[in-house]
């Protein structure tokens, strides 16, 4: 009985949180957005202060870009950008 209970609580858990109002390190508004959303946005923060000097933008479109060329159904013919790996370093 114990067991149970305390396996249901997980997702009961994550159903009270919210995202706060404003973003700690950036200010960006987070309002409407789901915990696990606010969650994803803290994670492009890590990426982009790991891989792009903390420019978040960056970050976003070399995420685009690498999923854009993951669905290129030929990229034989260059019509996409190839797929660069996040921790390959270049020059912006």
């Amino acid at each position: 009985m114990l067991k149970n209970n305390f396996q249901s609580l997980g997702g009961k858990a994550v159903i009270g949180k919210s995202a706060p109002e404003v973003c700690p390190r950036c200010e960006a508004s987070m309002s409407g957005r789901s915990w696990h959303s606010f969650l994803g946005h803290l994670g492009l923060h890590g990426l982009a202060d790991k891989y792009f000097e903390g420019d978040i933008s960056r970050a976003q479109k070399q995420l685009r870009e690498n999923g854009l060329a993951r669905q290129d159904p030929f990229p034989g013919n260059g019509a996409w950008r190839p797929y660069i790996p996040i921790d390959f370093q270049r020059e912006a």
